[in-house]
């Protein structure tokens, strides 16, 4: 069984989530780490190292700073 894509799920579902609530930017902000997640698996090779997914996609903004 493959657990890579666990955490894309994870971060469409808090896409998800933000776009429920009506954040749009936390929504948009977890679609580009979606693309950027799927890019960089997509142009991995099996013979390819694996690429540390900190590296690759940024990490979330938690905060609630979008009512100011």
């Amino acid at each position: 069984m493959d657990l890579r894509h666990i955490e894309l799920h994870d971060i469409l579902c808090e896409a998800l989530i933000a776009l429920e609530a009506g954040n749009h930017a936390a929504a948009a902000t977890a679609v580009r780490r979606a693309l950027l997640w799927v890019e960089a698996d997509w142009l991995t090779t099996p013979s390819d190292p694996p690429v540390p997914r900190a590296r690759i996609l940024p990490p979330a903004d938690d905060s609630d700073d979008d009512d100011e």
